[in-house]
């Protein structure tokens, strides 16, 4: 949601707040003049997603319209109904994960930095979200930022802020992540992407709580826990000399590993059922199930994707379906995978290659004409890319209508 602060009869302010009640996970981006600066900080420390000052060009709102959508969170899940073991969005019973949730309540409780650990896909944020809503900043503000969607000339600026005539197009002075986290939570997911030359500064601020904006000679103080993700190896980062090994020592202060999917079997229900309650609510249809034979087909699936191929798989599956049962055959399991080369070796398997080719199609087909044509509409029924299921399109041979708007 992008509003301007002063608008007649609901200014962009009360605009704001009535959406963080009805929708707090939708990402909402404030315009607003010089004179309001204050306003839209005090925003975004209740959880608006950033601001841009009037007069902007096109070149800003583009990129901070791009950090919303690359950092866009799910939804809030507290108070929603769903089963017992859900906690804090994040569900489980394995001991894998039983193991991963008393670290995560240890570091609730201290007040020290934490790295998160794994795979693309395994809950990295919504650990983040359950960190600081237990932890005594639970009042405070809780800000993140995207390292993957930040290019490197902006790292300093996003994170520091910048006075105004810092560089071409600083048209007025912006405080930084830190300083609007002051008081609460900053999560830094990628923080294997902050550049060299900015981790120096990151690891003052741990240290001492202390930064300047980019073009500023006052110097700041925040009071921030800082909570980082990463699905690289960091130590071999410092080996390599890209990362340094002093802020390495900072910000894995509580380090905190998730599994892969594939090592929580047990989970692959329980998450599965709540994807579907869930996706059936926010979709307004029915209540729907999964057949009897849909567990073991998951539990035999790799998810090379982790819990969000999953959330992805079934929210697909109950947009597809017309039955009130789910099926195998419903989740498209691998639909989201590059088609894996046929070697020689796999001649005598090619009628089946064949067929799993020809359910691609299918599903393919029923989304577009679910999306009246749209091929950006159907790519975001099948939780794809567009770029990706315009290839899936030409590989198998699809004619989809539509020039994608």
């Amino acid at each position: 949601l992008i509003t301007d602060i002063r608008m007649p009869k609901m200014d962009g302010l009360a605009l704001f707040r009535r959406c963080r009640e009805r929708h707090p996970e939708l990402p909402v981006i404030l315009i607003t003049a010089f004179g309001r600066i204050e306003d839209a900080v005090e925003a975004m420390r209740g959880g608006a997603f950033d601001y841009i000052s009037k007069p902007f060009d096109e070149g800003e709102l583009l990129r901070v319209v791009g950090n919303a959508v690359a950092t866009s969170e799910a939804v809030d899940r507290e108070g929603a109904s769903a089963p017992a073991e859900e906690w804090f969005g994040m569900v489980g019973g394995s001991p894998a994960w039983l193991d991963v949730r008393k670290v995560i309540e240890k570091a609730a409780a201290s007040p020290f930095a934490v790295l998160i650990t794994g795979e693309t896909g395994t809950g990295k944020e919504l650990v983040a979200r359950a960190i600081h809503r237990i932890s005594v900043r639970r009042d405070g503000p809780f800000l993140k930022i995207n390292g993957a969607a930040i290019p490197p000339t902006l790292w300093e600026a996003e994170m520091f802020g910048y006075e105004k005539g810092a560089f071409t197009g600083a048209v007025q002075s912006k405080p930084g992540r830190f300083e609007l986290a002051d008081g609460g939570t900053f999560f830094l997911d990628e923080v294997g992407e902050v550049p060299l030359a900015v981790q120096g500064k990151l690891l003052r601020v741990l240290e001492d709580g202390e930064f300047e904006r980019v073009g500023g000679v006052k110097t700041l103080t925040a009071d921030v826990r800082l909570i980082c993700a990463s699905n690289r190896d960091l130590k071999r980062d410092t080996e390599r000399g890209r990362f340094r090994e002093d802020l390495y020592y900072r910000v894995s202060g509580i380090p905190i590993h998730l599994p892969p999917l594939r090592d929580r079997r047990e989970d692959l229900v329980p998450l599965a059922e709540f994807f579907l309650a869930r996706t059936c609510r926010n979709l307004g249809v029915g209540r729907k199930t999964l057949s009897d034979g849909t567990a073991e087909v998951l539990d035999r699936y790799t998810w090379p994707g982790n819990i969000r191929e999953l959330e992805n798989a079934v929210a697909r599956a109950v947009a597809l379906s017309d039955e009130d049962t789910l099926t195998p055959a419903d989740l498209c399991l691998g639909l989201a995978q590059p088609e894996a080369p046929v070697s020689p070796a796999d001649i005598e398997g090619e009628r089946f290659h064949e067929s799993v080719r020809e359910h691609k199609r299918a599903v393919i087909r029923r989304a577009i004409a679910k999306a009246g044509g749209s091929k950006s509409r159907a790519a975001e029924i099948l939780g794809l890319s567009p770029t990706y299921l315009s290839r899936l399109l030409r590989v198998l041979g699809v004619e989809g209508k539509g020039n994608g708007a």
